[in-house]
This record gives structure tokens, C-alpha cells and sequence, in this order.
């Protein structure tokens, strides 16, 4: 949906984007049409998604007849999809769910949880993620059944998940993230392919899940560890682990992690590693 076409469809219904909810929305027809198919999206294929503002990515995903659904805090923008989508809603090929993705303690809203559990297959994720819960809704995923993930960040963010260059060090969420899927940076856009435009760049991060991932539980139970862990990133990791996890020291001890290491410098396999000897 272009520009000017998409002001007009707001205004019609007295909306305008609002930033408290990240609402910066892809204006590029050709790189929207492309989305579906970077994704892996396929007929029939149930996806996820996060977001759709005015849904110009909804109807992409339509298009090639997925079924979606999508979960939209605006309460606004949530109507103007009622409208836009009456037909697909009636018919379920897109369900539609007013209200903040995130729910407490590493879970999503409620209702996304019970509608993942009555799926037969898993699900796609594919968003342009409103950058302020990129961070939160990206912890949410490690250890679930998921078909594959494709979602627009701010590019920062993205490069960071993908995994440290050279010179930087590993995050809790890229450690947790690289034991459940092979994470890679997909193409970057430029500002001007949004409106409003935004002040920083954007990359896509592309997620296609691995054969040996981890479960949940194992997740849940490292996320705790590293949540800990990074508390204080630059201390080094053996100081604070001793005080509060004993056997995870005694492991990284036994995996010959140095005395002096701190948690970013520990790759994600040794803390796997870790992990099983903790619960051996």
C-alpha cells in the first residue's frame, strides 16, 4: 500500500500512526509482495502475526492463502482490519485478537497461547515488530514449535540476535535464540521506505528452527540462569553464579571455562553443555 494511499485510508477513519505503539508501517509495495515468499509461506499455512497496523501485510499473507492471525493492541487500527477484513474474518481464514501480544513471566497473551495449543502444525511468525517489544517478544520464542520466523526490526536489534561480529560479545537473548534456530540478517531498509518515517535503519531477522533445539523447559530453566548471569555483564561470571547457582559454576568449571570469563564471552554451546551436566 502506498503512501498517500494509506494516509487516506486513516483519515477516513481518523486514525494516524502512534508512536507509543512503534507504528512505522512498510510503504514498499514490491518488498511487501516479496515477504510471503522469504518467509517460506505457503496455502494453507498457519502464521502468526504481530502488529498488522493497517494490515498491508495481512493482505500479502491472504493473498497466498494463509491462515492468520493477527493480534493488534490499537484499538483503532484493530476496527479498521474488522472493516477492511470482514469477509476473511468471517470465513477464518484470518482471526483476529485486540490486544497486547505479551503476556507475563516469558508467555504471550493468553488468548495467542491457547490458540498455538489447538494448532495441528506449527505456526510462521512474520511481523514488521513494533520496535519497543522486539526485544521481549523475541525472548518469547526459543523452545517452541515453530515452522520458521521472519520478522522487521530495528537493524541494531537484528544484528545483535544474528549473533556477535568478531569484536562483541554474545547477549542472553542471542545465546538462548541460537539454541533453537539458525539465525540470520536478511536484507536492510533504508528510513524512506516507511511512514512516518523512522530514525533509524531496519533489517529483517530471518529464524528457521534446528533439528536438535532445545525444549522449552530447557530454555525456560537457562533463561533463568542467564537473566542472572547478565545481570551485571561485566563481572566476571563465577563470582555471581557461586552465590546463587553452585551447579552451574561447578559445570562451566568442568567445561574449562576460564576463571575470569564473563557471561558474553561463554558461547551458546557451552552453556548447553552446561545445561546437561546440570541435569544429569
Amino acid at each position: 500500500m502506498k503512501k498517500n494511499e494509506l494516509r487516506a485510508l486513516l483519515e477516513a477513519r481518523g486514525l494516524r500512526p502512534n508512536s507509543r505503539f512503534g507504528q512505522n508501517f512498510l510503504i514498499d509495495e514490491a518488498l511487501l509482495a516479496r515477504i510471503p515468499d522469504d518467509a517460506g509461506v505457503k496455502a494453507g499455512d498457519t502464521v502468526l502475526e504481530i502488529g498488522p497496523g493497517a494490515g498491508a501485510l495481512t493482505e500479502e499473507l491472504l493473498k497466498v492463502d494463509a491462515k492468520v492471525l493477527a493480534v493488534e493492541i490499537d484499538h483503532g487500527f484493530a476496527d479498521l482490519l474488522r472493516v477492511r477484513f470482514a469477509s476473511q474474518l468471517d470465513s477464518k481464514q484470518l482471526t483476529l485478537i485486540e490486544g497486547d501480544a505479551l503476556g507475563k513471566n516469558e508467555m504471550l497473551n493468553p488468548a495467542v497461547e491457547e490458540w498455538w495449543q489447538q494448532l495441528d502444525t506449527a505456526p510462521y511468525i512474520v511481523a514488521n515488530l513494533p520496535y519497543a517489544i522486539s526485544g521481549p517478544f523475541l525472548a518469547r520464542l526459543p523452545g517452541r514449535d515453530i515452522a520458521g520466523v521472519i520478522l522487521l526490526l530495528q537493524k541494531e536489534v537484528a544484528e545483535k540476535v544474528a549473533g556477535p561480529s568478531a569484536n562483541a560479545e554474545w547477549s542472553s537473548l542471542s545465546i538462548r535464540l541460537s539454541l533453537s534456530f539458525d539465525c540470520k540478517l536478511g536484507r536492510r531498509l533504508p528510513p524512506e521506505v516507511f511512514w512516518p518515517r523512522p530514525q533509524i535503519d531496519s533489517a529483517f531477522l530471518q529464524l528457521a528452527p534446528l533439528a536438535d533445539a532445545i525444549s522449552r523447559e530447557q530454555d525456560l530453566q537457562l533463561a533463568e540462569v542467564l537473566r542472572f548471569s547478565f545481570g551485571q555483564r561485566r563481572k566476571q561470571v563465577f563470582g555471581r553464579l557461586r552465590k546463587q547457582f553452585p551447579e552451574w559454576a561447578q559445570a562451566l568449571t568442568e567445561l574449562d571455562v576460564p576463571a575470569d570469563a564473563r557471561p558474553g564471552n561463554i558461547a551458546p554451546n557451552v552453556w548447553l553443555n552446561a545445561l546437561d551436566k546440570v541435569n544429569c
